[in-house]
């Protein structure tokens, strides 16, 4: 098995989850290079934080805060960011929409477009954990939180393969958590925005336990751009159009 691939060459693979075994999900998972420079920065992170740490407990209160920010994070851009109706509106951000939530609801199976992008997860961790760690702890502080984010951020995106996977988890949280998810991917788009866990959807109210308890949504696949919205905001239609026809047969599969 190559454990190190160049990004091209990953998605030149056709990792289509509703075809993949367990199996075949962690091997995509270890040889998908973000998540190997999750794993880079997690290694260099333990050695800064071991260089320069000053107390324990303090270090390890800045991991812990790290990982919480994560969920609250993750909520609140997923919910008024990649639901929002207003980068598709502008061609300078319709191309990133459409690569980071768009195709997801639409091929929800397509592995190639699930882990979230470098360039949108790296500045938020490091901008916004590093900071904060900072004030915990100082530098030692900055690599702690900066670990318990990226820790985070790897766990969920293999929680969130899984949820796609065509397999029956034998866990009930897993079973449970992949339930909600593909309610919002099937049923309903606005709610249910957590991944891994729904305490934020809890608080604000979007948390909804069965199909039942929301009526369904008709925009849950395309998120509401529908073929009217794109007369008047054509670049992802554009962008869609302009696609090989292998991806396009591809992505066909994995719908």
């Amino acid at each position: 098995m190559r454990l190190f691939i160049g990004y091209k060459a990953w998605k030149e693979e056709e990792y289509l989850l509703n075809r993949m075994t367990f199996d075949d999900l962690v091997k995509a998972y270890i040889t998908y290079p973000a998540i190997q420079i999750y794993a880079l920065i997690m290694v260099i992170a333990v050695g800064v934080g071991i260089a320069t740490i000053t107390s324990i407990p303090m270090f390890l209160l800045a991991f812990g805060v790290g990982a919480v920010m994560f969920p609250i994070s993750w909520y609140i851009v997923h919910r008024f960011i990649l639901h929002g109706s207003w980068m598709y509106k502008t061609p300078y951000l319709a191309r990133l929409w459409k690569r980071v939530h768009y195709d997801h609801h639409r091929f929800p199976n397509d592995l190639s477009v699930l882990f979230g992008g470098l360039h949108t997860t790296l500045p938020t961790i490091i901008f916004v954990a590093g900071p904060i760690g900072y004030l915990i702890s100082g530098v030692s502080g900055a690599a702690g939180a900066i670990l318990g984010t990226v820790a985070m951020t790897c766990y969920t995106e293999f929680l969130h393969a899984g949820q796609h996977l065509a397999f029956e988890p034998k866990s009930k949280f897993w079973k449970t958590i992949k339930t909600r998810h593909l309610a919002h991917h099937f049923h309903n788009e606005n709610g249910n925005y957590g991944i891994a866990e729904f305490f934020w959807d809890r608080v604000f109210r979007t948390f909804y336990e069965t199909t039942e308890d929301a009526p369904r949504s008709a925009t849950a696949r395309n998120l509401g751009y529908t073929d009217e919205t794109a007369v008047r905001y054509p670049w992802v239609k554009e962008l869609t159009d302009a696609e090989p026809d292998t991806k396009r047969s591809m992505r066909s599969r994995a719908a």
